[in-house]
């Protein structure tokens, strides 16, 4: 049988792209800008291209195995402290493969956590796993040791890859934990074993030289990213990244001009689902990936001007604060390369919208709806914005929405109900919670309890959320998980914690407190908070009350509390 056959009997969707209909392959042109195809399906050597997928077939495990072959010297990803080529990277991901599958014990039945910075060890243990078919559980960076403990116990994980800069938390854990089964991987020890802490640099160099070549595996790739759910504990929502293909990268193409070769910026944590699927969709077109470890306004507007960066993607506080940055910051740092500003993740309103416009032009602005649970639902660009001020737009291909009452009645187009879609890219489920699950679930249909409308011409309009959670700088918070730490301080008798409108966070989060006595000191709480709290987490205002509002059966009227100091 001819190469290509075997190729096409063993990836039917290249047979999609490349062949059937012949007009695919002329949009595929078109859309991405450059010879380099999808998934790399072409190159400077699409005889090795094709014996790569024919080996390892076509999605997020094979990706830079693909580049690999058909572009080995183009670079893939930098970092402040290094940068590697495709070819460096695909062996980097073999190399940590084996390491966590045959010294480290990790295997299908156990996931893996990965609590990091933005760094390249990051992305290199996350496609590893992929490749292993291990389930991934990410885990923010700013986690306190209580929080780690919490996350490990419902994720399951006894493998957790860690960095320099987050070593101490783990540390921590195994202190206070002896008997825990955990091993941990952590970048930037330098060298050797320190009781169950190894080494990632030492690992790498001991696999390099043991020259172990890697079976990609089939099956399911699990990605859990962690939302907050009603019980105010946060919830792990699950999704098989190996569903991400080629189709879903081209109807994201026909709305958003992304580009193969691309420079993409990486300033939100990946940690963070919008971090995750726009370094995906980069990397499935050949593009240069740069890590931003953390958001910094000033140092971000100097990237995108001294990198070239070509898109980008910021939730809307990031954006608020760099457009406030000064004029002579904008004229010292130009950004003529850059042709996507993609926002999501929290409310985008129309003010800060107008402003992006009018600094970096309507053609470069977009925004989104979309959700952990949900993948990517609707794009809206810049020009849109303008003729439709505060929709999330239409829905891409592939994403169907539907708005309901109550009842489980489907609504007509102007009425509000909660917003429920259906797609192959909903999440499978809630890690290890099958109620929660089943009650985001209308038959076929999934919701995240948003409350909205979508009009005659088919856009969505967001009116707000059915449940209490709060988005302040793009994060979802949800009241309930800081209540119950901040009720446990000593001079706390009660306590509601609520989001009010804030025009640099979105939202923030304000803490109304019954105090047990006169004194009450807001600093010596946030003091206190650090210690139980990721920073995102503690409330920025503190409203002292002798009672808070209740109904007849005891539940906090918060609503009340939002008009009071909203």
């Amino acid at each position: 049988m001819a190469l290509r056959d075997r190729l096409f009997a063993r990836v039917p969707a290249l047979r999609r792209i490349l062949v059937d209909p012949p007009h695919r392959i002329a949009r595929r042109f078109v859309v991405t800008g450059h010879d380099a195809g999808l998934f790399g399906a072409t190159g400077e050597h699409p005889v090795d291209v094709a014996k790569v997928a024919l080996a390892r077939g076509l999605g997020v495990r094979s990706l830079h195995s693909i580049h690999a072959a058909a572009f080995p010297s183009r670079t893939a990803i930098v970092d402040a402290h290094r940068d590697l080529t495709y070819a460096q990277m695909d062996a980097e991901i073999d190399a940590i493969a084996a390491t966590l599958r045959d010294h480290l014990g990790a295997s299908r039945k156990v996931p893996v956590a990965i609590m990091m910075e933005n760094r390249i060890e990051y992305a290199v243990t996350w496609f590893a796993l992929f490749r292993l078919g291990i389930t991934c559980a990410h885990v923010g960076r700013h986690s306190t040791a209580e929080e780690l403990e919490f996350l490990l116990e419902r994720s399951g994980a006894r493998v957790l890859c860690v960095s320099d800069q987050t070593a101490p938390v783990a540390e921590a854990v195994l202190q206070r934990h002896p008997e825990l089964d955990l091993r941990v991987l952590r970048a930037g020890l330098g060298s050797g074993i320190d009781g169950r802490v190894s080494s990632y640099e030492a690992a790498l160099a001991r696999q390099y030289a043991a020259g172990t070549s890697l079976h990609v595996e089939k099956g399911p790739s699990e990605n859990v990213v962690y939302t907050s759910g009603t019980t105010g504990k946060p919830k792990g929502a699950v999704r098989d990244m190996g569903a991400f293909g080629a189709i879903e990268l081209l109807r994201v193409l026909e709305r958003v001009p992304l580009r193969s070769g691309d420079r993409h910026l990486v300033c939100a944590p990946l940690y963070h689902s919008s971090g995750q699927v726009f370094m995906l969709l980069n990397t499935a077109l050949g593009a240069t990936i740069y890590l931003e470890e953390r958001f910094e306004a000033d140092q971000t507007l100097r990237r995108l001007s001294e990198w070239s960066i070509d898109n980008v993607f910021m939730v809307p506080t990031m954006i608020h604060r760099v457009l406030d940055l000064p004029e002579e910051a904008f004229a010292r740092f130009p950004t003529p390369h850059l042709r996507v500003l993609i926002s999501g993740a929290a409310p985008f309103n129309n003010t800060l919208r107008e402003r992006a416009i009018a600094r970096f032009g309507a053609p470069t602005i977009f925004d989104f709806y979309g959700a952990t649970e949900l993948g990517w639902v609707t794009t809206i660009s810049g020009p849109e914005m303008l003729s439709h001020p505060g929709s999330l737009g239409r829905p891409l291909a592939g994403q169907e929405i539907g708005i309901f009452g109550d009842d489980g009645r489907r609504l007509p187009p102007g009425e509000i109900g909660r917003v429920y879609t259906r797609s192959a890219q909903l999440m499978l489920g809630y890690l290890r919670d099958r109620s929660a699950t089943d009650e985001s679930r209308l038959a076929d249909w999934l919701t995240v309890d948003d409350l909205g409308y979508v009009d005659r011409e088919g856009y969505l309009f967001l009116t707000g959320r059915a449940r209490d959670m709060v988005i302040s700088g793009g994060v979802n918070l949800y009241p309930a998980e800081i209540e119950n730490a901040l009720s446990k301080h000593p001079d706390i008798a009660d306590v509601a914690v609520i989001g009010v409108p804030d025009p640099e966070w979105g939202e923030r989060l304000v803490a109304v407190v019954v105090p047990r006595g006169p004194g009450f000191e807001p600093e010596a709480v946030r003091q206190w908070a650090r210690e139980h709290l990721a920073a995102a987490k503690i409330p920025k205002q503190y409203e002292l009350v002798a009672e808070l509002p209740r109904n007849p059966t005891g539940k906090v009227l918060k609503r009340e509390l939002e008009q009071r100091y909203g």
